[in-house]
C-alpha cells in the first residue's frame, strides 16, 4: 500500500515521469537516501541502497519525493520496488510501468486544493480530489473516490466502487460492478450514471440527471427538478421533491417509481417512436411501452393523476 500526496499546486499523473530521472546529478548517496538534482528540481528517494564503485547498484526504493524550487510536487511513500526495476523503468522511459508498479496495492491518493488528474491501478484504492476541478479514475479494484469542491469528473471503472462528487457540479460514473454513487449534497447540477452492475445512485439536491444503466438499480434523485432514467434492468426509483421527469424507452425493464407526484409536476416521458398506454393494475398505475418496458407508479390511481403526466417524444 502506497500513500501519495499531491503538492499544493495540483498533480497530473501524466506528468509523473520517471524518465526525467536520467537528467539529474547525484548530490546525496547514503544507505537510506539517494537524491538527484536537475536545476531547481530535486528527486529524493528513500529506502535501502547499496553502491559499487560509487555508483548505485542495488537495494529497494520505498519513497519518492519530488520538489521544484522548494515546492512539493508529489510525495509517495510506502511502496517497495527493487532499485534495478526502478532503473529499468527510467532507462526505457516506461512511465506508465513506474506508475502502475508503485501504485500496485490498496493505495491512498490525495489531491490538492487545485485541479488534479489522478487514478488508481490494481487494488482497492482511495482517491480524494480535494478542491479544484478534479479528474479521478479508480480503475481496477473496489475503490473509493471523493471529488470535493468544484466540478469533478469521477469514474470508478472496474470493481464495486463508492464515488461521491461532493460540492459543485459533478460527473459521477460507476462503470463495472455494483457501485454506490452520490452526486453531492448541495443544490448543484450533477450527472450520476451507474452503467454496468446493480448500482445505487443518489442525485442529491439540485436538478440532477440520474441514470441507472444496465442491471437492477436503485435510484434516488433527491430535491430539484430531476431527469431520471432507469435504463435497462428492473429498477427502483424515487424522484424526491420537485418536478421530475421519469424517462423510459421500449427495451428498458420494469421500473417501479415509489413517489410519483403529478401535483408537483412529475412526468413519465416515453422515448419518441414507441407506442405506450396506461392502465390501473390493482393499487398501481402501469405504463406499458411497445418493446416490453413498463413503469409502475406505486400506489397511484389513474383518476387522481389527471392530464399531462404521460407524454411521448
Amino acid at each position: 500500500m502506497a500513500t501519495l500526496v499531491a503538492g499544493p499546486s495540483g498533480i497530473d499523473f501524466d506528468n509523473l515521469l520517471i524518465s526525467d530521472l536520467l537528467l539529474g546529478d547525484t548530490i546525496e548517496a547514503t544507505s537510506t537516501r539517494f537524491v538527484l538534482k536537475d536545476g531547481a528540481w530535486l528527486e529524493e528517494f528513500t529506502g535501502t541502497f547499496t553502491y559499487a564503485n560509487d555508483e548505485l547498484s542495488g537495494g529497494t526504493v520505498t519513497g519518492w519525493r519530488e520538489t521544484e524550487a522548494g515546492e512539493l510536487k508529489f510525495d509517495v511513500q510506502g511502496f517497495s520496488v527493487p532499485v534495478a526495476t526502478f532503473v529499468g523503468w527510467a532507462e526505457t522511459n516506461d512511465n506508465e510501468g513506474a506508475r502502475s508498479g508503485i501504485l500496485a496495492g490498496a493505495d491512498q491518493i490525495t489531491g490538492s486544493a487545485f485541479a488534479d488528474r489522478m487514478w488508481g491501478y490494481a487494488g482497492n484504492d482511495t482517491l480524494e480530489g480535494g478542491g479544484g476541478q478534479d479528474f479521478l479514475r479508480g480503475n481496477d479494484g473496489d475503490d473509493s473516490l471523493s471529488g470535493g469542491a468544484e466540478f469533478d469528473d469521477l469514474h470508478g471503472n472496474i470493481g464495486n466502487d463508492t464515488v461521491d462528487g461532493g460540492l459543485g457540479t459533478d460527473w459521477v460514473v460507476g462503470g463495472q460492478g455494483n457501485d454506490l454513487l452520490r452526486g453531492g449534497e448541495d443544490d448543484s447540477y450533477d450527472v450520476v450514471y451507474g452503467n454496468l452492475g446493480n448500482d445505487t445512485c443518489y442525485g442529491g439536491d439540485g436538478a440532477d440527471w440520474v441514470r441507472g444503466g444496465q442491471g437492477d438499480d436503485s435510484l434516488s434523485a433527491g430535491g430539484g427538478a430531476d431527469w431520471i432514467w432507469g435504463d435497462r434492468g428492473n429498477d427502483t426509483i424515487e424522484g424526491g421533491a420537485g418536478a421530475d421527469i421519469f424517462f423510459v424507452f421500449g427495451e428498458a425493464g420494469t421500473d417501479r417509481v415509489l413517489d410519483f407526484n403529478a401535483a408537483e409536476g412529475d412526468v413519465v416521458r416515453v422515448e419518441a417512436g414507441y407506442t405506450y398506454s396506461a392502465a390501473q393494475v390493482g393499487a398501481d398505475v402501469v405504463v406499458s411501452v411497445g418493446g416490453g418496458a413498463q413503469v409502475v407508479l406505486v400506489g397511484r390511481t389513474l383518476a387522481a393523476l389527471g392530464d399531462g403526466w404521460l407524454v411521448g417524444g
